[in-house]
């Protein structure tokens, strides 16, 4: 089976299918029919990749059935990154990075997490309000909690 690797641009993209039409570049202009978008280990989990109208991709189609193909991905950007970083930059700056144990999120607006949150390790918070409900929990003492290594008695 020999293949064909095309570029092309995305024209349409269906985002309940999670498919794309590609218009070929230096084909007569013509637009492929809804491509698949291979993404990495989608069978165990779901990825979800948004790409944009105009967008360059990479295509891969099949001699067999040369209407139908697959996009492969896209140019990578050039970027500030280290040698043994994942790092993924979203268009308005916010980022996430995995470097050597440590994950950084940095979002432009808020973090949020939708699920009980355990914390196994120390956990700094810098510059900002921590609440938990109405209460603020950055000078909230609970009666009957002792500090430092006191042990608080457990009421029967």
């Amino acid at each position: 089976m020999v293949g064909m690797l095309k570029a092309g641009e995305v024209s349409a993209i269906d985002y309940n299918t999670g498919k794309v039409r590609v218009l070929l570049l230096g084909d007569d202009n013509k637009t492929t029919d809804w491509l698949n978008i291979l993404v990495p280990f989608s069978e165990s989990h779901s990825d979800n990749y948004i790409l944009k109208v105009g967008q360059t991709v990479y295509c891969l189609f099949f001699s067999e059935m040369p209407e139908q193909g697959i996009v492969l991905g896209c140019p990578m950007r050039g970027g500030v990154v280290k040698e043994d970083e994942v790092k993924r930059t979203f268009n308005d700056g916010g980022f996430y990075s995995y470097s050597n144990g440590v994950l950084t999120l940095n979002p432009i607006k808020e973090v949020e997490i939708n699920v009980n949150t355990k914390i196994n390790g120390d956990l700094t918070v810098l510059g900002t309000t921590i609440t938990g409900g109405s209460i603020n929990l950055n000078n909230h003492i609970n009666s009957g909690i002792t500090k430092g290594g006191d042990k608080t008695e457990v009421p029967e």
